[in-house]
């Protein structure tokens, strides 16, 4: 089985973007499936310059149907707060999980220094109820190496620990 991945977060500036697209193309080349809401989505017929408006209905509806196909979650987590949107995607997607045990988890990717600054000081590194749906379904890495083995692990079928920060 090839696991489907929804990668998220954030999108309003380049660096998010590019984030994602080096995410989505590094687990593609190690054979994941991944969606991508930038590519199907808002920025895209911003991009593209379409014509075609995309509304906050078009946008729910296509980021929900990707969410609903995927096996997990690779979130981007970095910025001082976690984007509203992606709080919402995290709790729709832990939400599925409780129904559906196809549904994996969550792995979160921390790259933000200040995080694990505030993390070294008993705080939490992002908004604590989102760190909580993550942590209650999987883990939070500095790096997607150690994403890649955890999904690896998922991938052929073993249970992995969870809630936990890894630096």
């Amino acid at each position: 089985m090839t696991l489907k991945l929804y990668v998220a977060g954030p999108l309003f500036t380049p660096y998010h973007r590019a984030q994602h697209a080096r995410t989505a193309a590094f687990l593609r080349r190690k054979g994941y499936i991944c969606f991508v809401p930038h590519e199907f989505s808002v920025t895209r017929a911003f991009d593209n310059d379409t014509g075609t408006p995309a509304t906050p209905i078009g946008i729910f509806d296509d980021d929900y149907d990707m969410i609903n196909e995927s096996d997990a979650i690779v979130a981007l987590l970095d910025d001082p707060d976690v984007s509203s949107g992606l709080a919402c995607e995290l709790g729709i997607f832990w939400m599925m999980m409780q129904s559906n045990p196809s549904k994996k988890g969550i792995l979160g990717l921390l790259t933000d220094d200040r995080a694990y600054r505030r993390h070294d000081v008993k705080m939490p590194p992002i908004n604590a109820f989102t760190l909580g749906c993550v942590l209650d379904s999987g883990n939070i890495y500095n790096n997607i190496n150690d994403i890649l083995e955890h999904l690896n692990c998922w991938n052929s079928g073993e249970s992995r620990p969870k809630g936990e920060i890894k630096r």
